[in-house]
């Protein structure tokens, strides 16, 4: 954009400079030439009112010629003054030349005739000094205004070739996002067929083992596996496994709904897709909300196994909420599960008075297995949307606290973000008291520890 930067609009160019000392030296003229008329006669005549009014036309055109560059109007004002200005002069210097003692007589100066004469006569050539170089004027800026004019079109002619250059940068940016959308739809148009195949084989297999279920005269009682070995075979249509079939002695049952520990996979599973669409459930309208959902399931589900494992000594485990059976209703295992958390049971590092207080601890620090140092931390709680405001939530928190003070914990643990006020309400109607001596890694992760004691 150096070509935006004019030298003829430059105060220090030598068409500038030249105009305004011509407009300078014409405005000395304009002036010089009223003094002739105020001396032959005062107050004048008509006629010298008319040589005092070119005179005045003549001053305000060298006056607005100084600003001639600023805009247009300016410009075409100083042209008709210019215009105007070099007619009246050129009537005047005729009216002097060819009748010069009329001229005399109609201005009637009490002068003698040769003082009269001269000043008449000195009037004439500064009216034609003033004519030349008015001239002069109205060339040179009529020839600037030109190129200013041309200068100016070819700069919006530059202006024009690079908004043209952006809207087909641009267009073409739109192409390559609608190609990629193209290629992201075929790709989940491909999940999608893939989904149903899958679906339309669970459900050929499904249908293979009610026959073969119904071909035997006495079939046995299912009785699920607490550790399943492998990978398992999910079955998402599978009807949830009736109380009478399961023998638990730790259950709570509250109105439509039982509490209890979560022993099949499938039930594992929902419980990690309710914690998926819990995380996700402010950001319901992402494009790609469906897809993040499912992988964090996936690895909530693999999570979920390796801590009923018992990893580090550490005794884990998964509690849902199902709905009861009826008589004229049957679940499945997807739609029966309708809130979820997880229990463990952990001891404190020695010298610890709550978890996390000794946050550089050594790597190889001792863990102190007393009954005292046995505390209970609960976790990943959420409720279904559907299924909420029925006291879910405070009824898995008051058997989670149970089953934590029959293992031997004498303190229950939970953490709970700073802008959830609603979850910090209930732990408080539930006795849960926050643990002042907050430690900086709570103060990153925005969150408080409260404390339940027995």
């Amino acid at each position: 954009m150096a070509a935006s930067k004019s030298n003829l609009r430059s105060s220090c160019s030598f068409p500038n400079l030249l105009l305004s000392c011509l407009n300078f030296t014409l405005f000395i003229l304009s002036v010089t030439s009223l003094v002739p008329i105020i001396l032959l006669r005062m107050p004048p005549t008509s006629m010298g009112m008319a040589f005092l009014m070119i005179s005045g036309i003549s001053i305000l055109s060298s006056f607005v010629g100084f600003y001639s560059q600023l805009t247009h109007l300016c410009f075409i004002t100083h042209v008709s003054l210019l215009l105007a200005s070099l007619i009246g002069q050129l009537l005047g210097i005729l009216a002097l030349f060819t009748k010069e003692r009329s001229t005399i007589s109609m201005l009637k100066s009490p002068r003698d005739p040769k003082e009269a004469k001269l000043l008449v006569r000195l009037e004439c050539g500064v009216l034609m000094a003033m004519l030349m170089m008015q001239m002069v004027v109205l060339v040179l800026s009529c020839v600037v205004q030109s190129c200013w004019v041309r200068e100016y079109e070819g700069l919006e002619a530059e202006r024009e070739a690079m908004t043209k250059k952006r809207s087909r940068r641009i267009a073409k940016v739109q192409e390559e996002s609608i190609e990629n959308a193209a290629k992201i739809a075929e790709v989940k148009a491909k999940d999608l067929d893939e989904k149903m195949k899958n679906k339309k084989m669970e459900a050929k297999s499904s249908q293979t083992r009610k026959m073969e279920e119904l071909s035997v005269k006495h079939p046995t009682p299912f009785i699920p596996k607490l550790e399943p070995s492998g990978e398992p075979d999910l079955q998402f249509d599978r009807l949830q496994t009736s109380d009478q079939d399961l023998v638990l002695e730790k259950k709570f049952e509250f109105g439509r709904f039982i509490a209890r520990e979560a022993i099949l996979d499938e039930e594992l599973w929902t419980a990690a897709w309710l914690r998926a669409e819990s995380h996700w459930e402010d950001r319901a309208n992402d494009r790609f909300a469906d897809s993040y959902k499912r992988k964090f399931a996936d690895q909530e589900f693999n999570a979920i196994k390796r801590r009923r494992k018992g990893e580090y000594g550490q005794k884990c485990s998964c509690i849902i909420t199902v709905r009861k059976e009826s008589k004229n209703m049957k679940y499945t295992v997807v739609k029966s599960v309708v809130g979820t958390l997880d229990l463990s049971i952990r001891y404190l590092l020695d010298g610890e008075t709550f978890p996390g207080e000794r946050e550089k601890a050594p790597p190889f620090c001792s863990i102190n297995r007393t009954q005292s140092n046995r505390y209970g931390y609960i976790s990943n709680l959420c409720v279904s949307k559907a299924a909420r405001c029925q006291g879910i939530a405070s009824s898995m928190m008051h058997f989670a606290i149970r089953l934590a003070l029959l293992e031997g914990a004498e303190q229950v643990y939970v953490h709970v973000h700073r802008k959830n006020k609603p979850a910090q309400e209930l732990y408080r109607k539930m006795g849960f008291e926050m643990v002042e001596k907050a430690t900086s890694q709570l103060e990153e992760e925005q969150t408080y520890l409260l404390r339940f004691k027995t």
